[in-house]
């Protein structure tokens, strides 16, 4: 009787993670480059077909089990096989949850929805239960697996990384560090090698280069190398205090962050990140020299980098990516002229009903920071205006005009790194109606959702620590 997940369909699984993650980095692109798009495009199909090849794999995981000899009651009883079943399933049932969302609440475009949380923390649930499950003797699909967990795990602030920032960038590091130390700390338990989490991370990397050039290849955005994640690695270093093996990862990656966004190696806005990653160091330096005395100095040093790295940005939703666009209009040729110091100069052509549109403003929107400008009729079909951003980076141009007293919009990604002009066809559309406050409905609701998906993850710290102790016992 043989219940470990077999090596076969480990490999199967992970190639439908791996695949999955370049979907979720296409479809980002699409939305960034197009807008909004519908359930068949391909980004959506692939997403689809590389869950289901996943899905598959853990269902063929609990035929295979049975068919070694183990009763049923027996096969319910193994926390990696069950708890990877319901990840599965948590994961499809997203789906319709989502659906449900859209209907009662409104559209929205954050990854950190309720919603689309419950995806990734049920999937970052079934990689906790496959490294479970995997004997001990898999070491390379273990350490796949782990650079597959990485991903998915840090994939909270994909946003970011991928020049859409949704929330204030203060948050970027917050939320970056714990996910990583919370991943490395597993790696380094289930992957049995010299330097674990330096394989991962730098595996990780690799994957997400892979990633990368394929979006070239298509011709859409790319996002940022995850240079920031390499510092996680530190937690390798030769110390006996798990606490300063943490602390010099939190540093670590809060360095790399930080050079990466001061060079323009990565997309999060320098002065956010340079503050955050100060605080951070400072602390972890703080926490590192206490521990040699006081090893529970580093909580109280933990509470204090949380309040003041959270202190230093607030979360804004940003109106400025797939904004959910309405009834299209008229189609029109919008042209941005950058100079490369900030300064964007927007050009609308539109196709026709010239005689009933009238200019309203420019506006950019990036990471819940919004600047507007005047928009004016410059020819008899031709609409200009100027508008001036502090942050370099991508940023949302939205030209907004009336058409016969009704609002319509259109909008262009523009990066304002480097001299140029960005001519492209884009739709004029009637913008959604604004959202209201939050309902006590849709807290309740959204708070459910997070829990379910956070119970998943407890689930897999429990999972992962009895097999982890089973191992040793019959070690």
């Amino acid at each position: 009787m043989n219940l470990t997940l077999p090596a076969g369909l480990g490999w199967c699984a992970a190639v439908g993670g791996a695949g999955a993650m370049f979907a979720t980095y296409w479809d980002e692109a699409w939305h960034t480059d197009i807008g909004r798009d519908t359930f068949w495009t391909a980004p959506h199909l692939l997403l689809y077909g590389a869950v289901a090849v996943a899905g598959l794999a853990v269902a063929l995981w609990g035929v295979k089990a049975l068919a070694s000899g183990a009763s049923l009651r027996t096969v319910l009883r193994y926390g990696p096989l069950v708890l990877a079943g319901v990840s599965g399933l948590a994961v499809l049932a997203a789906a319709p949850i989502d659906a449900a969302w859209h209907t009662s609440f409104g559209r929205d475009s954050v990854a950190w929805s309720p919603p689309h949380m419950l995806v990734l923390l049920a999937s970052t649930a079934m990689l906790m239960a496959m490294l479970a499950g995997l004997s001990r003797r898999d070491v390379t699909l273990r350490a796949a697996v782990a650079a597959l967990l990485m991903g998915n795990a840090v994939a909270v602030v994909f946003e970011y990384e991928a020049g859409v920032p949704q929330f204030a960038e203060a948050l970027y590091l917050p939320v970056l560090i714990p996910a990583g130390l919370f991943v490395a700390l597993l790696v380094r338990g289930e992957v049995h090698l010299r330097a674990p989490v330096s394989v991962v991370v730098v595996g990780y990397a690799m994957l997400r280069l892979l990633v990368g050039l394929g979006l070239l290849l298509l011709g859409r955005s790319t996002p940022d190398l995850p240079i920031a994640v390499l510092g996680f690695a530190a937690m390798d270093l030769p110390f006996k205090s798990l606490w300063r093996r943490l602390a010099a990862g939190a540093a670590a990656t809060a360095a790399l962050a930080w050079a990466a966004s001061a060079t323009g190696l990565a997309s999060p806005d320098r002065g956010a990140v340079s503050a955050v990653a100060f605080v951070v160091i400072a602390i972890s330096l703080v926490a590192f020299l206490a521990t040699a005395r006081n090893p529970r100095a580093i909580g109280a040093a933990a509470v204090v980098v949380g309040v003041a790295a959270m202190g230093l940005g607030s979360a804004k939703p940003a109106e400025a990516h797939d904004p959910g666009q309405g009834k299209s209009v008229v189609d029109a040729v919008m042209t941005a002229n950058v100079d490369g110091h900030g300064t964007i100069q927007l050009t609308v052509e539109p196709g026709g009903h010239c005689g009933e549109l009238a200019p309203v403003r420019v506006v950019a929107r990036r990471a819940g920071e919004t600047i507007t400008g005047a928009l004016r009729q410059t020819g008899a079909c031709t609409f200009t205006g100027s508008i001036s951003v502090p942050v370099q980076g991508r940023w949302f141009v939205y030209a907004e005009l009336e058409q016969n007293g009704s609002a319509i919009e259109g909008w262009l990604p523009v990066d304002t790194d480097l001299p140029q002009t960005l001519p492209q066809t884009r739709t004029l559309y009637q913008p959604p109606a604004g959202e209201s406050d939050v309902t006590v409905a849709q807290a309740i609701s959204g708070g459910l959702i997070y829990a379910a998906g956070l119970g998943l993850l407890v689930m897999g710290g429990v999972v992962t620590i009895r097999e982890r102790r089973k191992a040793l016992t019959l070690a």
